[in-house]
């Protein structure tokens, strides 16, 4: 069996990624509680999440709206990010 030596600072990209990642799902959690994913897409860093999100409340908005929304719930936590790929839909069922 052979040994995988991932380093400290790999080990360290790791945790501040879920670290960022599981800031910004709590933040969303409390405005929309349903299906919701948030990924670091930045490497690591924090500066960039693909956020897709499944919402009640986006019924009968605008895309633009919807991610109007998202924007507002996130306005703490985007002034250190540099972008946002925001994915918003409404439940099918």
């Amino acid at each position: 069996i052979f040994g995988l030596d991932l380093g400290i600072g790999v080990l360290r990209m790791f945790a501040s990624q879920m670290e960022g990642e599981l800031k910004v799902t709590q933040v969303l959690k409390e405005k929309f509680p349903r299906a919701l994913q948030v990924t670091d897409i930045s490497g690591g860093c924090g500066a960039m999440y693909e956020i897709r999100i499944e919402s009640e409340e986006f019924k009968e908005k605008r895309t633009v709206q919807q991610h109007q929304m998202v924007n507002q719930a996130l306005k703490e936590e985007i002034k250190g990010m540099h972008g946002l790929r925001i994915f918003t839909s409404v439940p099918k069922c």
